[in-house]
């Protein structure tokens, strides 16, 4: 089979990242990643885009633009795939509403480009080279700004009637609990995100708890948007010198998790759960934890059938699900 070369790109509450991808292989021979700005206008959340694209493109070493096949962009908010929209994305700027990327994208490198939720990409990638691979029917759920997830049967993403099928992080766990980011209450997302961990912790350390973050980030700030103020690298430190107030916290994220995890799994009955994301990645804990909970939580069938696991492809899932996508070779 003859090389083929596409664009992913993964653009999330707190970062973009761009890949020019071998789709023959999943190989990855050029990146460029940039922060996101929550108060980004559109211009500027475009801007940024294609400066990452640009700077994967000669990351890669690759002159001619026409050599690539097609984008594709997972992002994390609404998307309607058939035209390319971005409905709205809650842990990103207003600048998202009704924006017709796709086609922005598409008009400035003259390809196909293809607009799909950021879940719903990694888990393609996960099918097509990680996780996923030869298994029937899998549930893959990614922990960072939010809590994305996606439904994988036979290859194929599960979209439902409106494209949204898999939002695991949308799930009611908690009568008139928390208000969420979508403007929901009592949502998994508002419990166990990197942001709904990030406000707990300010919220008891502005109460006088001690923890080791005060010297880490003497100032931190409940509004920084996409719980930027406390990054996944910088909870993980926290744990491992036995912060007991950030053990404490993510403890109660992967409780609320495994509650998600369990009624997916009652629901759907999946072959395999598979975790991702940067605090999975970064925070073993949160994975055995919610695990644990989730295995606990669970009806003994469906319970004892499904294998939870890790994304095979970390970060990278994204960016190698997108090029599968925008190149039209998920099959």
């Amino acid at each position: 089979m003859a090389t083929k070369l596409a664009i992913g790109v993964d653009f999330g509450g707190t970062k973009v990242l761009a890949s020019v991808v071998d789709v023959t292989t999943g190989e990855i021979l050029g990146s460029s990643k940039k922060r996101t700005n929550a108060n980004d206008t559109t211009d500027q959340l475009v801007d940024r885009l294609i400066g990452t694209i640009d700077d994967a493109i000669e990351d890669a070493g690759i002159s001619k633009k026409r050599r690539i096949g097609g984008i594709g962009i997972g992002i994390a908010g609404q998307v309607d795939s058939e035209t390319g929209v971005l409905l709205g994305a809650p842990n990103l700027s207003q600048a998202t509403v009704d924006l017709p990327l796709a086609g922005l994208i598409s008009d400035r490198y003259k390809v196909n480009t293809t607009l799909l939720n950021d879940v719903q990409i990694a888990a393609i990638g996960e099918s097509r080279f990680g996780a996923g691979n030869g298994i029937d029917l899998f549930l893959c759920v990614f922990v960072g700004t939010g809590v994305g997830g996606a439904l994988v049967q036979n290859g194929q993403v599960l979209r439902g009637a409106s494209g949204s099928a898999g939002e695991i992080g949308h799930l009611v766990i908690h009568a008139n609990g928390r208000i969420c980011g979508c403007g929901g209450r009592g949502h998994l997302e508002a419990y166990a995100s990197r942001t709904a961990i990030t406000q707990a912790i300010i919220g008891e350390v502005k109460r006088g708890h001690p923890s080791s973050l005060r010297e880490m980030i003497p100032e931190l700030q409940r509004a920084a948007p996409g719980g930027t103020a406390i990054r996944s690298g910088i909870l993980a430190r926290a744990i491992e010198s036995g912060d007991e107030l950030c053990i404490d916290m993510v403890n109660d994220a992967a409780y609320y998790l495994g509650l998600g995890l369990a009624s997916a799994i009652n629901l759907i009955n999946p072959a395999r759960v598979i975790l991702g994301g940067g605090v999975i990645e970064s925070v073993p804990m949160l994975f055995s934890n919610a695990a644990k909970h989730a295995r606990r939580e669970s009806l003994p069938g469906p319970g004892a059938s499904v294998s939870i696991v890790r994304a095979a492809l970390g970060d990278n899932a994204g960016v190698v699900g997108a090029a599968i996508v925008g190149i039209g070779v998920q099959e």
